[in-house]
């Protein structure tokens, strides 16, 4: 059976359920992790084993100890620190790009830039979240005939599809679950929720995550008078995000482009709410409306627009006799397009075929 070594620089952090997701579960290959560190969150992600190389040095020889066949990069950055191991050791190449990696790190470095065409030129294959991904990767210089479309996908048993939750007296209970970072376009949902407010005076607004842009969102909080409505939860783990998707009654996320130029792929987190039932309000942001279409299986509204969102959000609340039908059809989607067993399954087929080529 062959063996693929996957190498994150940190394994792993909170927000990267989508890699762990991708290690496990594999039938015809066997999975190995390669780290810079010791690896942290263990309980949130036990895998085993997890090789720990502060430095590179020697690398090449102890690649070919092991005997592995294939090597898979999470991220651009570690495909371009990756690259003159595998070629010494003679060992295909694999590079998954997620986001920053194909928009703000490109904008920021001309260096990357340059490394980024030598690892297209050299890299044996590469994997996109959506189509979006695809398209800016071509742009990049990347070959087309080298990228893989490998969704992001779900454990849909851990996210059964749920009824919905009863309202009592106009007490509305919308969550959002991301980093408090600029893409995630969480000040704007706070702008928009003011907006909101005026009209539900009893919804309220959860929001799951942390980041650089927490004492920025208490001020807004406090500035608008929401400090009764909204809470900012911090960090959860995964079953307490599926908790709160349990109790809540409208997902919305307003991710937009970063004045960096760093852009989302498609937030797992959508798709888990998807999955459960609840309907989801988004934004028309890189990946996501490949996933929610606009009236079908979700709502759309541009970003960085808290009006038109506030507006959205008024909408929906006020068409609850809608939700059902377009949550039925959401899981459908997820389903369909982003089952991990299914995406898992592409992930091995190209792992099976890079590694058979290079035997040959």
């Amino acid at each position: 059976m062959h063996r693929v070594l996957v190498y994150r620089r940190k394994f792993l952090p909170k927000s990267e359920t989508f890699i762990y997701e991708q290690l496990l579960g594999h039938q015809r290959v066997k999975t190995a992790v390669l780290a810079r560190q010791k690896p942290f969150h263990r309980k949130q992600f036990p895998f085993s084993p997890v090789y720990v190389r502060r430095r590179f040095r020697g690398l090449a020889g102890w690649l070919k100890k092991k005997k592995f066949s294939c090597l898979h990069a999470r991220f651009g950055p570690a495909g371009v620190e990756l690259l003159p191991h595998a070629r010494k050791a003679k060992l295909p190449l694999i590079t998954s790009f997620h986001g920053f990696d194909a928009t703000k790190r490109v904008r920021e470095s001309k260096g990357y830039r340059k490394q980024l065409k030598k690892l297209f030129r050299k890299g044996k294959a590469f994997t996109v979240v959506s189509d979006h991904m695809k398209k800016r990767l071509v742009r990049l210089g990347c070959p087309k005939k080298k990228i893989t479309l490998i969704r992001s996908g779900i454990d849909l048993r851990k996210f059964p599809m749920l009824p919905q939750q009863p309202v009592k007296d106009g007490a509305y209970r919308l969550l959002s679950v991301g980093r408090l970072t600029e893409k995630k376009g969480m000040d704007t949902l706070i702008k928009a929720f003011a907006r909101v407010g005026r009209q539900y005076p009893q919804a309220t607004l959860t929001i799951v995550g942390d980041g650089e842009e927490k004492k920025k969102l208490k001020r807004m909080i406090k500035k608008y008078g929401l400090t009764d409505r909204v809470k900012l939860r911090g960090a959860l783990t995964h079953k307490e995000v599926q908790r709160e998707l349990a109790k809540c009654h409208l997902f919305v996320i307003a991710c937009k482009t970063a004045k960096n130029g760093n852009q989302e792929g498609i937030p797992n987190v959508l798709m888990e709410a998807m999955a459960t039932g609840r309907p989801v309000i988004s934004t028309y942001h890189a990946g996501i409306p490949e996933l929610v279409e606009h009236e079908v299986s979700g709502y759309l509204v541009p970003e960085k627009s808290p009006g038109k969102l506030a507006r959205m959000i008024s909408r929906v609340l006020a068409n609850s006799g809608e939700w059902q039908r377009v949550a039925q059809r959401a899981r459908v989607k997820v389903e369909t397009n982003h089952d991990i067993e299914k995406q898992r399954a592409k992930l091995e087929d190209l792992y099976l075929r890079v590694a058979k080529k290079t035997m040959r």
